[in-house]
């Protein structure tokens, strides 16, 4: 039996509730049971603990201690930020959305889900970092072909152009405009209609002079491309017209 490591973040599946506290399947461990104990349940004092904890409820835990005589894991809800478990359960979701692609390709080519496994998915990890991100690179035409062989090119671009959708990327930042002119609203104007004329990108007017800009791509690197590209285009007819300019992109 395979047993996770202390302190580890793990996803479990609640299997059963007590008064005293919940038991828990581990989904990455082969089901391995793992308690956690009423005072781990919640960061705060807990009433009834069903109020709380829900049966099959799909949660991540953070492992307090193992003992592999025993067989027993004890684990702890109230120690993992929601921030965190958000970050997990959705790195869960796409390993499993990974493997399912991979059982897919197996199925299709008649060959063991290990082998392919072996052939396919590991060498792309090792490449890209992940296989959603290699997908992602084949879908926007790279050549694989040195990574998994000649032989694999063709399914595995068919597995993912009917399977994977890549939704767009997108940028945004705030940009404040400002003029002392007689025809200033109107200067303020022109310059904005520059940013409304661009299919890439959206205008939401904020009050005081503010706006909120958004650029889509394919890519992160194509939505800032666009959104470089019309904020030097907006921001020349600015400096023509003697308008304020000042625009302040968001972090990825």
């Amino acid at each position: 039996m395979e047993y996770p490591d202390r302190n580890e973040l793990v996803v479990v599946k609640v299997t059963q509730i007590l008064d005293y506290g919940v038991f828990a399947e581990l989904l990455e461990y082969d089901n391995a049971k793992g308690f956690i104990h009423i005072s781990n349940v919640s960061s705060s004092w807990v009433k009834n603990i069903r109020n709380v904890v829900k049966s099959n409820q799909v949660r991540v835990a953070k492992v307090l201690n193992i003992d592999t005589e025993k067989r027993q894991i004890d684990l702890s809800f109230a120690r993992v930020s929601p921030q965190r478990e958000k970050q997990k359960l959705a790195e869960f979701k796409q390993v499993n959305r990974e493997e399912n692609l991979i059982q897919i390709l197996a199925k299709q080519e008649k060959k063991k889900f290990d082998d392919v496994w072996d052939e396919v998915a590991d060498p792309l990890i090792e490449e890209y970092g992940s296989l959603f991100d290699a997908f992602e690179k084949i879908l926007f035409g790279e050549d694989v072909e040195k990574i998994i062989g000649k032989n694999w090119v063709k399914p595995v671009k068919q597995l993912v152009e009917k399977n994977v959708v890549i939704s767009k990327k997108v940028l945004k930042g705030n940009l404040k405009l400002s003029s002392l002119s007689q025809d200033g609203l109107e200067d303020v104007k022109e310059v904005l209609s520059v940013i409304d004329k661009s299919k890439c990108c959206s205008l939401i007017y904020f009050g005081a002079g503010s706006y909120a800009i958004s650029s889509e791509g394919q890519t992160f690197k194509d939505a800032e491309k666009s959104l470089n590209g019309i904020i030097l285009e907006a921001e020349k007819v600015a400096k023509k017209k003697q308008v304020s300019f000042e625009f302040k992109q968001e972090e990825k």
